[in-house]
Parts: C-alpha cells; structure tokens; sequence
C-alpha cells in the first residue's frame, strides 16, 4: 500500500488535541489494575497501557465482550507483577482517538486494531509483527481459514483477531410476516417491497435501520448487497488494489441504486438515518419493526433485551439475491475484522508481557470461552460442544451461519479513507440527496490517489 506519511499526520494533529481531551474523562479515563509476565520470571515491575472500547456498562449485552473480558481478568490474576492501564472508551471515540494517536506515534502498548487500518499503521511503523509467536503457538492450526487476511501487510502478521465478525443476518419476527401473508423472510426484493407497504399500514416499519453513525447501512447491508451485485472477484480486486475492478463497474452502481431504492420503497424506519443501531435493536425488540438486519452482536442484545413474545418469534434469514447479480446467493459479509495488536517500539520484558496477553486473551482460550459460554462462534475452530443447551435463537443463528460462505465485509479490509467516503456519501444515497453513480465517482477517484 502505498501511504503519504507526512499527510497522515497532518490531516489528523487538530483531531489528536481534541480527542485527546474529549476522551480522557468520564467512563473514558485508565483503569489500573495489577497483574506479571508470566514469561519474563524475573520479578520486576511491568507497567503496560492497554486501549479499547470494551465499556463494562455494555459487558452485560454483549457475549463477546464479556468473553474477551473474563480472559483479561483471568490473565490479570495470574500476573500480579504486571500494572495494566486501561483507556477504555466508545467504539466511535475510540477509533477517532488510535488513529490520531497514531499520526503522531503516540501509541499504547497493546489496543485493538481495526483491518482497513492496518496498511497504514504499517506503513508508518507502529506495528509488532507477530510471526515467530504465531508460528511456535500451539493452536494456529485452529484458527479459521483467512483469520489474518485483514491483519497481514507484505507477509508480516500484526494481530491476532479477537473477535469473528458476521454483519448481515436478517432477525424477523416470524408471526408478523405471516400475519400478512408470508411464511418466512422473503427469497426475493419485489414480495419485501410489497411487505413493506403493508406495514408501513400498519404504522410497522419492514426493516428497522439505524444508520446514524453512518457504519451500518455499509456494513450490515451493503456488504453483503454489493457482493450480490459484484461477485467476490471484484471486490478482493478493490480490496487489492489490482486495477481490475472499479467503483464504477455497473455492479457496484446498480447496489448503490438498489440501496436507495429500498429507501424510497420505505423499506426502512423513517429516521433510520438519526437513530443508532442500538436504537434499531430496540425499534425490533419492542416489535415496532418487523425486521432488522444486524451483525452476531444483536444475539446477546435480543436475549437481554426482547420480550418472551419477539424472542419466541424471531427467526433468522440472509438478505435474498438480486436480479442479474454476479454474486453467489448463500453468501453473507464476514471474517475476522478487528485484532489485538502490539506497539512496535516495545523491548525486553515489557514486550514479553504484552505477547503473553496478547496470546492468552486473543487465541485459541477467547474463541473456547466464547463458544462454551455462548454457543458463539469465533475466530478459531472449537470441537465438542453440546449446542441444544443454548437459546433456540443461538441455535438457529449457528445452524444458518454453518451453511453459508462469508464474503469480505467492506468496512473491515478497505482502506479507512475509501470506507469514510462509503459511508458518509451512502447516507446521502439513502436520503436521495446523491445518486448511486455521483457516489461511485467519488469513490474511485480517493482510491485512484491511494
């Protein structure tokens, strides 16, 4: 890839100052909690940062989390000579904060690292790779097929994932498509237009959407629409940069086209653009919304948070092809996306200690609590569990996923600049203020400059 360094830094100083300011109270200040190198045996006092979004407000709905979290907890534990600070702050806050951290090399030891950012924190140096680790440890041959894609630059792995993202699975309330005449999630766009008349009558939206961040129209649907349109090829060559496809294919078009077409279809919630996703989470869980398309994150949510009657109605789905697509049609966006990653400036002891977490909260133990725990399905593979003691909703969500092959999901392998643009100018898209072509042309001219 290449990068304009000196750009980088300069186009993200102003956001460093403020962020740095805005996202050091509050629920965003350290949390400081001991814990020892298991690895370096010598006794001395090891100080490490550690930056994520993990809220603990949020642990309760979120599996993956509190997951991830009890490992690190675990690991604290076990190493009393280690004092980890922790800067834990929201996604949004978070990723606008790393990324002016990194303009000016002022990085923490260990925090999460996001694959679209990953060519460009590269590039600049920040990154330990992880190589030699990966090769000695003892389940790599667990992890899932293509798990360090978005983490690999020019054969040099700089995280492990500790998360497997699935964005686009379709949670509909089974009684209310059948209280108007459908059966089951509808296997083509004209019968979910037509449904969506019918709710609106009914004061239901078809589909709720909370676009407000901007990310989730891009990455719970798109990514998946898009691929319906395009095909895979296309998208592993803009995600590659080869030359071969462009944003202004007549694929890629006619899925912006489509996107805004359900959206005059009053496919959607009305506000869907000022509400977040955790608000369309809500609109479906209070049944005010028939539908909603949403990642494996909504699985902890809905067992928390939906009435016993939605709960026992819903139903999971994939999004149904398109006419004339190049894409497979059991296909859904997903794969590892977000990693745990290590400064590239740590040595000695400090260094060994931050390897020792990474591997004992990010491998092989996240993806065995998560599933054991959860039903959840991780980055690594985990035999032997006894799926009918979880939730029918877990159930279902594991049986579809098992069946289906995951496509690249946009937002987490292409670069961070391409996919501002994407999401900013879809939000203009789905309010009819852009066209789908006007959109496009946007696009492959920043990813010409690339």
């Amino acid at each position: 890839m290449k990068t304009n360094k000196r750009l980088t830094v300069i186009s993200l100083l102003l956001v460093l100052s403020i962020m740095l300011a805005a996202c050091g109270s509050g629920n965003n200040g350290p949390k400081e909690s001991n814990g020892s190198n298991g690895s370096s045996g010598s006794g001395k006092k090891v100080e490490l940062t550690f930056s994520h979004y993990y809220l603990e407000e949020e642990r309760p709905t979120s599996a993956e989390m509190d997951s991830y979290m009890t490992l690190v907890e675990k690991w604290e534990k076990d190493n009393p000579n280690v004092k980890l600070t922790q800067s834990v702050m929201s996604q949004a806050d978070y990723s606008t904060k790393i990324q002016a951290q990194a303009a000016v090399n002022e990085m923490p030891d260990i925090f999460f690292l996001k694959g679209s950012w990953v060519g460009n924190f590269a590039s600049n140096d920040l990154l330990m790779p992880i190589n030699d680790e990966l090769d000695k440890y003892e389940f790599k041959d667990k992890f899932r097929k293509g798990a360090f894609d978005a983490a690999t630059q020019d054969g040099q792995i700089y995280g492990l994932p500790n998360q497997l993202s699935i964005t686009s699975i379709v949670y509909y309330n089974e009684k209310m498509w059948k209280d108007i005449g459908y059966d089951s999630f509808p296997d083509n766009w004209d019968d979910i237009n037509k449904a969506a008349a019918k709710f609106n009558e009914k004061g239901i939206a078809a589909i709720s959407l909370g676009n407000k961040d901007k990310w989730p129209a891009e990455s719970t649907i798109l990514s998946t629409m898009g691929d319906r349109f395009t095909g895979a090829d296309w998208t592993n060559s803009i995600i590659s940069r080869d030359g071969k496809a462009k944003f202004t294919d007549p694929e890629f078009v006619n899925a912006l086209d489509m996107m805004q077409k359900s959206t005059a279809a009053k496919i959607f919630n009305p506000d869907f653009n000022v509400i977040s996703n955790a608000q369309a989470e809500e609109y479906y869980a209070q049944g005010k919304a028939a539908a909603t398309i949403d990642g494996h994150w909504a699985i902890s949510y809905l067992l928390n948070n939906a009435s016993e009657d939605v709960l026992k109605q819903t139903k999971v789905a994939i999004l149904p092809p398109v006419d004339g697509g190049k894409g497979e049609a059991n296909t859904i966006s997903g794969g590892a996306g977000w990693y745990v990653a290590i400064n590239k400036n740590l040595t000695g002891e400090k260094r060994d200690a931050a390897m020792d977490f990474l591997f004992k909260t990010a491998g092989y133990d996240f993806s065995k609590v998560y599933m054991e725990k959860y039903g959840m399905a991780g980055p690594s593979l985990v035999d032997g569990v006894d799926m009918t003691k979880f939730p029918q909703l877990t159930q279902d969500f594991a049986s579809l996923t098992s069946k289906v092959t995951f496509t690249p999901i946009y937002d987490m392998l292409m670069p961070g600049g391409i996919i501002e643009t994407m999401n900013t100018g879809l939000q203009e898209v789905l309010n009819g203020t852009k066209t789908g072509k006007a959109l496009a042309e946007q696009l492959q001219s920043a990813q010409d400059k690339l």
